[in-house]
């Protein structure tokens, strides 16, 4: 796309207000960005809380994303890209010199020699606090990127913070509805990032003053201790793909036992905005379990028949029950099942019978 048309161009920025709303398609996106930066890659990051997510225009830009990171210069690279004047594409010979560039393992180690380390970036802050990073790497020894092509890309600029805003606002409104469904069932639930800040709540959790309580900066506390310690570990181990924890909490006070679940915002393209990376939702031991299949389609992403599915089996249904009461193959029912623990991050069906207790029928 490199020099395009008029309506090359407008179709391009078409393209960025669809990905807002239909996020796979940011992939795309990136390879054209990529293409009129005169850059051999791109990618979308998000920066919260002292990490980083992305979705890159191929899986060699992601890749590469990842080991530029675990350079001490990766890190640099991204603080001096933020600490520049904001408004406007930024390129590596911008915020270093020519001799700091070869003199930079980053660059000389790694960049350089697999063609990249012609970098040029902007950054865009949304109103949830984090940045928004839309960078392209091309050759090196192309040479600096002329100023006219940096201003062609400054004007893409404001629909990609545009485009970067929506998808914000709407992911918000995602971990919102999720909290709010649940509160029309009863359970007590709310949103919170890695570190633990209490995005948005419902009136349910808000009454449960006793089993928790907000520190600095909106953090949730347990007053229960060791599930407190838990729930952090739980929260971090979200970015290492170990998901989903019930953590049972002590009496307090005269209130019975409580079970807090850490259920793990699935992770793609249309959560790189999201800052919420799970919903807690907290159950009292009680006699009258909640009618909850949409509720298991909302926290787990299922279709729902795998809702359908996860509720018999937690109801204390085996496959083989269901195969013969729905007419069903037993390997139809196990293939559904494999299904429900991959996306529910269980390993067996106990361990999905005891992360379900009081959200499903006890007869179902």
């Amino acid at each position: 796309m490199k020099d395009g048309t008029f309506d090359e161009q407008e179709s391009f920025v078409d393209r960025i207000y669809e990905a807002a709303v239909l996020p796979e398609f940011w992939p795309d996106v990136l390879r054209d960005f990529a293409r009129l930066a005169e850059s051999r890659h791109a990618v979308l990051i998000a920066v919260r809380e002292q990490s980083y997510k992305w979705v890159g225009s191929s899986s060699i830009m992601e890749t590469m994303t990842q080991e530029v990171y675990r350079y001490p210069g990766g890190q640099e690279r991204t603080r001096r890209l933020l600490a520049a004047p904001p408004g406007g594409f930024v390129t590596d010979l911008d915020v270093y010199s020519e001799s700091e560039i070869l003199n930079e393992p980053l660059y000389a180690e790694y960049l350089i020699p697999k063609g990249l380390g012609r970098g040029i970036a902007t950054f865009i802050n949304v109103p949830t606090g984090d940045s928004i990073v839309v960078h392209a790497e091309g050759d090196y020894n192309l040479g600096p990127i002329a100023a006219p092509l940096k201003q062609q890309l400054n004007g893409f600029r404001p629909h990609l913070a545009r485009s970067s805003l929506v998808s914000a606002r709407l992911a918000f409104e995602r971990a919102r509805t999720a909290v709010e469904t649940l509160s029309g069932l009863g359970l007590a639930a709310c949103a919170v990032t890695r570190a633990g800040t209490v995005l948005v709540a419902n009136p349910e959790f808000d009454a449960e003053g006793l089993l928790w309580t907000t520190r600095g900066g909106n953090r949730i506390g347990l007053t229960d201790k060791r599930a407190d310690r838990q729930l952090s570990d739980a929260l971090n181990a979200i970015a290492t793909g170990h998901v989903v924890r019930s953590l049972p909490l002590a009496a307090q006070d005269g209130t019975p036992p409580a079970v807090l679940h850490v259920v793990p915002i699935r992770r793609a393209a249309h959560d790189l905005f999201g800052q919420a990376a799970a919903i807690l939702v907290l159950t009292k031991a009680s006699a009258t379990p909640t009618e909850a299949t949409p509720l298991l389609q909302a926290l787990f992403d299922l279709s729902p028949t795998e809702a359908v599915i996860a509720a018999r089996i937690a109801a204390g249904q085996t496959p083989e029950e269901i195969a013969r009461a729905d007419g069903k193959s037993i390997e139809t029912v196990r293939n559904q099942l494999k299904r429900v623990l991959d996306k529910t991050g269980c390993r067996r069906q106990v361990d999905l019978g005891r992360l379900l207790t009081q959200l499903v029928p006890a007869k179902a």
